[in-house]
């Protein structure tokens, strides 16, 4: 049986701003999409920083860990203004 303290802090660790961001590999080389449900829209951008794909689920740098989480927040906003 799972724990549920650490499915808690897997859950809360990708929340950034209360968005919960998930990253996964895209169709190609270096190719990553982020997704989250920003302001009630569910939202996915394109980005190719693999440092966020290895970073936004590894919280043992916490530096690197919160630059993918920032970096994952932005392009969600960026792709969120671009189409609303």
């Amino acid at each position: 049986m799972p724990n549920i303290i650490n499915l808690k802090k897997q859950n809360n660790m990708n929340k950034f701003r209360k968005v919960n961001l998930e990253i996964s590999r895209g169709n190609g080389y270096g190719q990553y999409i982020v997704s989250a449900t920003y302001r009630g829209k569910q939202i996915q951008a394109h980005t190719t920083d693999s440092e966020a794909y290895d970073w936004l689920n590894d919280d043992s740098n916490k530096a690197m860990h919160q630059q993918a989480k920032k970096h994952c927040y932005n392009k969600i906003v960026a792709s969120y203004q671009n189409q609303y």
